[in-house]
C-alpha cells in the first residue's frame, strides 16, 4: 500500500503566520514559523522548525503551552538541544516566498532510473552497456513501465536527456506516477558508439542514476560491482519467465549497499508477479522508495547536511538583510560564526570572479561537444554485499548464490571512490583512480516496513553532469571527444582540464582568504560592540554628573568646578 503524506510547509503559505530567526551556537542558523488554527473545535499552534540537520514540524494545542510563551520554548518543544534564548521576527512582505522556496528544496517530484539490458552470459560492464538492440521481452516490459515518449516533442521533466537536438537518442520511456514524474534512462534507448567500446553516453546517465533496473531474458548472474559508479546504491534485478504470453510472470530481487537502511514494499515468497498493474504499481513504489532510502546513505547524507547548512544560512541571511532594508536600517546583520559568506570586499569580490570564471568556462566546454564533461571523471566503482542470481550461476567464476525471496542478498567485494561534487560544474578532482576497500551490503527487504511511505527526499533531481567512468579507463585511454575531434580535440580538452584545476586551486585560496577575512570582521565587530557598551556607559556618566552639577547650582551652593 502506498501511503502519500501531505506537507506541513505549504500549510503556512498564504496563511497568517510569524517567522523568526535565531542563531544558535551549536546548531548554527535557526528559521521558526509559528500558527494557530483550529482542529477539532480545539485550538492548536503549528509549529515548523528549521535546522542544518532537517526540519521538523509540530501540531501542539494551545492549552499544552504556557499563557505566554516564547519562540524559544516553543522551539525547544521540537529540539530539546537549541539553547538560542532569543528569536528576531522577519519583517520583509515577501519573506514566505523565499521560505517556501527553502522547503521545497527537501521536496521531490521527480525520478530518474536507469534500466540495463543483461543478456545471457553477460558479466561484464561493458557487455551490459554495449548492447544495441533491445528484445521483444524487453519491449513488453518497457511497455508495462510507462508510455514510450519522443524527446523532442516532450515537455515535462527529462532527467538529463537531450529534448533539442537529439544527443541522447529520440525515445525514452517517461511514467507520472502518484503525482512523481519518472523517467527511464534505458540502455538500449541511448546512443551507441562502434569507436567507443565504454560506452561513456550510456554511461554517463545511468552511472549517475541512484538506482537501476536490471533486466534479464534468462538465468544469468548479476554483481552489483559489474557496475563502477559513484552513485548507483540500488539494484532490482527483473527477470522475465514466459515472456510475450498471456502468462507472462516476473522475478524480482533487490540488493543495496550496506548504509542503505531498509526500504518496503517487503518482496513476497516467491517474489514472482504476474504482469499487471500490480505488479507496476509495486515495483515503481519499490524505485521511489529505494531512491529515498538510498539518501540516507553515508555519501548521500554528508552532501544533504553541507547543501541544507548553506542553504538555511543564505536565507537567514537575505531574511535578515530584507527586513533591515524594508525598515530603513543601516546596520548589517550578523553572520554566524565562522561562517565563510562573503559581506562584499575582497572576499565577495573573489567569490563574484570565481562565478564568472565558472560561467566562462561552462560556456566553452558546452561549445565544444556535450560529451566534453565525460573527460574529467576518473574511474571507481561501488561495492555491494553479493551478487544478485536467482538461479545457481551459470558462469563458473561468478560464487554461487540463491537469492532471497524476500530481498536483499549478500555478498563480499571491494571496490571505491570518492564521488564528484554537485555544484562544481565539473568533476572533482579529487577523485581516486585507484580502488579502495568500501564498506559490503547488508540484507535486505525482509523488513517491518510493510507500510510505504514515499517520504521527501533532500537531494532535488537534477542534471548535475557528474559522470561515474569504468573501472577499465585510465588517464591515457582516449575519450569519445578525442575520438570525434582527432587529435587537436585531445589537446583542448588537456588544456581546458589543466585550466580547471589551476582554477579550483586559485578558488581554494580565495576561499582560505574569506575565512580569514570573515575572522578579522568578526573581532572587529566584537571590538565595535565594547566600544559602542563603553561609550554608552560614558553617556551615562556624563549625564548623572550634569544632574549632581544642576542640584548642586540650584541648592545655592558653590560648583566644585
Amino acid at each position: 500500500m502506498l501511503l502519500v503524506y501531505s506537507c506541513p510547509i505549504f500549510v503556512f503559505l498564504l496563511q497568517e503566520h510569524l517567522n523568526l530567526l535565531g542563531t544558535d551556537e551549536t546548531l548554527g542558523p535557526v528559521c521558526l514559523s509559528i500558527k494557530t488554527e483550529n482542529v477539532a473545535s480545539q485550538e492548536h499552534t503549528r509549529i515548523l522548525l528549521r535546522l542544518k540537520t532537517g526540519t521538523m514540524h509540530e501540531l501542539v494545542p494551545t492549552s499544552c503551552l504556557s499563557p505566554s510563551p516564547s519562540p524559544a520554548r516553543m522551539a525547544k518543544l521540537l529540539n530539546e538541544q537549541l539553547s538560542v534564548d532569543q528569536f528576531t521576527p522577519v519583517l520583509y512582505p515577501r519573506a514566505s516566498q523565499l521560505i517556501a522556496a527553502y522547503d521545497e528544496h527537501v521536496l521531490v517530484s521527480n525520478f530518474k532510473f536507469g534500466v540495463l539490458y543483461q543478456r545471457f552470459g553477460q558479466t561484464t560492464e561493458e557487455e551490459l552497456f554495449g548492447n544495441v538492440h533491445s528484445s521483444a521481452a524487453l519491449d513488453e516490459f518497457l511497455e508495462l513501465l510507462g508510455q514510450r515518449i519522443q524527446l523532442k516533442d516532450h515537455k515535462g521533466y527529462r532527467g538529463g536527456l537531450d529534448t533539442q537536438f537529439g544527443h541522447t537518442g529520440d525515445e525514452a520511456v517517461y511514467e507520472v506516477f502518484k503525482d512523481r514524474e519518472i523517467i527511464f534512462h534505458v540502455s538500449t534507448l541511448l546512443p551507441y558508439r562502434d569507436s567507443d567500446p565504454q560506452q561513456l553516453q550510456r554511461k554517463r546517465h545511468i552511472g549517475n542514476d541512484i538506482v537501476a533496473i536490471v533486466f534479464q531474458e534468462s538465468n544469468t548472474p548479476f554483481s552489483p560491482d559489474m557496475i563502477a559508479s559513484h552513485f548507483l546504491h540500488a539494484f532490482i534485478v527483473v527477470q522475465v519467465l514466459d515472456p510475450n504470453s498471456p502468462n507472462t510472470r516476473y522475478k524480482v530481487s533487490v540488493t543495496a549497499r550496506d548504509d542503505v537502511p531498509f526500504f518496503g514494499p517487503t518482496l513476497p515468497s516467491p517474489a514472482v508477479f504476474k504482469k499487471g498493474p500490480e505488479f507496476k504499481e509495486f515495483l515503481l513504489t519499490k524505485l521511489i522508495n529505494a531512491e529515498n532510502a538510498c539518501y540516507k546513505a553515508e555519501k548521500f547524507a554528508k552532501l544533504e547536511l553541507r547543501t541544507r547548512t548553506s542553504l538555511l544560512q543564505s536565507l537567514t541571511d537575505e531574511l535578515r538583510e530584507k527586513s533591515r532594508d524594508f525598515l530603513g536600517g543601516t546596520e548589517s546583520p550578523q553572520s554566524a560564526p565562522d561562517t565563510p559568506k562573503s559581506d562584499g570586499g575582497s572576499s565577495g569580490a573573489g567569490n563574484r570572479f570565481i562565478d564568472t570564471v565558472r560561467k566562462a568556462l561552462i560556456a566553452r566546454v558546452r561549445s565544444v561537444s556535450v560529451d566534453n564533461n565525460l573527460v574529467n571523471s576518473t574511474s571507481s566503482g561501488q561495492t555491494f554485499k553479493k551478487p544478485v542470481s536467482t538461479q545457481p550461476p551459470v558462469q563458473p567464476a561468478i560464487p554461487e548464490t540463491a537469492t532471497p525471496s524476500s530481498g536483499r542478498s549478500l555478498s563480499k567485494s571491494s571496490g571505491g571512490g570518492k564521488k564528484s561534487t554537485p555544484s562544481s560544474p565539473v568533476s572533482s578532482p579529487d577523485m581516486q583512480s585507484h580502488r579502495t576497500a568500501r564498506p559490503a551490503l547488508s540484507e535486505s527487504d525482509d523488513s517491518s516496513l510493510n507500510s510505504v511511505d514515499l517520504d521527501a527526499a533532500v537531494y532535488v533531481d537534477s542534471d548535475t553532469g557528474l559522470e561515474s567512468m569504468s573501472s577499465a579507463e585510465t588517464p591515457h585511454k582516449a575519450c569519445s571527444l578525442c575520438l570525434d575531434t582527432g587529435e587537436a580535440g585531445g589537446r583542448q580538452t588537456e588544456a581546458l582540464r589543466q585550466e580547471v584545476t589551476r582554477l579550483k586551486c586559485d578558488k581554494l585560496d580565495l576561499l582560505r582568504q574569506n575565512v580569514n577575512c570573515q575572522r578579522d570582521i568578526k573581532r572587529l565587530r566584537e571590538k565595535e560592540l565594547q566600544l559602542q557598551s563603553d561609550l554608552a556607559a560614558a553617556s551615562k556618566e556624563i549625564l548623572r554628573l550634569r544632574e549632581l552639577l544642576k542640584d548642586y547650582s540650584s541648592g545655592g551652593e558653590s560648583s566644585p568646578v
